[in-house]
């Protein structure tokens, strides 16, 4: 069971989700920076079509057009078009953006502008079948869906419950769209309405020392699950204000007396791993693989993601070590993949930040 533990204080808002006591996610939302809308819907106004690129500059509203690589499809200088934001606009990068409108639930994300149907890969082979059947039936011909997860043993009933609500919040997406002259934002979430959408059906309590976070979620979560804490430090009070600190750190010690050393550019993120003089290089490079997943999941960490390894003599350790990463990739709610390791060692990793 998870507890949802939000803070708003000097101009900024933390949450921290806790799954069984364990330090599971961290987030932050500054008033000073910009505001991040990975996951909102624009009307958007094509720009400029990047010849042979399959890719367009795109006008949302805001001050910066945003890069719009596409497949397929035709478009034209001057057109409206609806687009999901996938990346924020990064140092001197321009935003992403695609085509592929997708509404998320706790157990279907809805996608509207197409009719292929995908399951978990975490779902056995024959849930996959019988959810895939379901929600064929459920759904409209021309529209699509992601199984999640959290849907494996759902009813018929359930499932249909959810994407009434997705096919509804698509009509009114539209609607809204279709009245807008301009470019501008048709749909976005905040990150209190994320954490609720994601983690609702697994919530122990949701605790707040803000007052108006308190009365915003009233009507949203039960009364015996919502707690207004009026004391100095919220996250002290539930033991993970250290852990929030260490996020600051650039070098993190290892219980084997190893460390790793987090360093950021604008290109990628690289995590070097060093034995600190133990020889157990193996477990070493276990442990680090721990703690760099849990960093990168709690930092929020996006885009291309190095970690260099202590050099591992055996293709078995290799193999372990990757499969390990895997292992540790499914408990993140943002998209990671392993991608590989190079015959330095070297362990490509792609993210994509929630």
């Amino acid at each position: 069971m998870k507890k949802i533990l939000i803070s708003r204080r000097k101009g900024e808002t933390q949450a921290v989700i806790l799954n069984d006591g364990e330090f599971e996610s961290y987030f932050i939302e500054r008033d000073n920076e910009p505001p991040k809308f990975v996951g909102s819907i624009f009307l958007a106004q094509v720009e400029k079509i990047l010849q042979g690129m399959q890719a367009a500059f795109v006008d949302i509203g805001r001050d910066k057009n945003v890069f719009l690589q596409f497949q397929n499809k035709n478009l034209r200088e001057g057109e409206k078009i609806l687009v999901k934001i996938e990346k924020d606009a990064e140092h001197y990068k321009a935003a992403r953006a695609t085509l592929e409108i997708s509404l998320p639930s706790r157990k279907i994300i809805l996608l509207p502008t197409t009719n292929k149907i995908h399951v978990s890969k975490k779902i056995s082979a024959i849930e996959k079948t019988r959810l895939k059947n379901l929600v064929k039936n459920i759904l409209p011909e021309n529209c699509g869906a992601i199984i999640r997860t959290a849907a494996e043993n759902s009813t018929a009933d359930e499932l249909a419950a959810e994407i009434e609500k997705l096919l509804k919040l698509w009509q009114e997406i539209s609607q809204i769209a279709e009245k807008k002259k301009k470019p501008s934002l048709i749909y976005g979430e905040d990150l209190i309405t994320k954490i609720i959408r994601e983690d609702f059906f697994e919530l122990e309590t949701f605790v707040t020392d803000n007052l108006k976070i308190f009365r915003r979620v009233e009507n949203l979560i039960p009364d015996e699950k919502l707690l207004h804490y009026d004391g100095e430090d919220l996250f002290k009070m539930f033991g993970v204000d250290t852990e929030i600190k260490n996020l600051q750190l650039k070098e993190l010690p290892l219980n084997s007396g190893g460390f790793i050393v987090i360093e950021k550019t604008e290109a990628l993120t690289v995590i070097d791993v060093n034995t600190g003089g133990c020889d157990e290089i193996y477990q070493t490079n276990i442990e680090a693989a721990e703690v760099a997943m849990k960093q990168i999941r709690l930092r929020n960490i996006g885009g291309i993601i190095i970690v260099d390894f202590i050099n591992l003599k055996t293709d078995t350790d290799k193999k372990n070590l990757l499969e390990y990463l895997e292992k540790l990739a499914q408990i993140d709610r943002g998209k990671t993949f392993i991608v590989d390791m190079t015959p330095l060692g070297l362990v490509e990793i792609t993210r994509q930040s929630y």
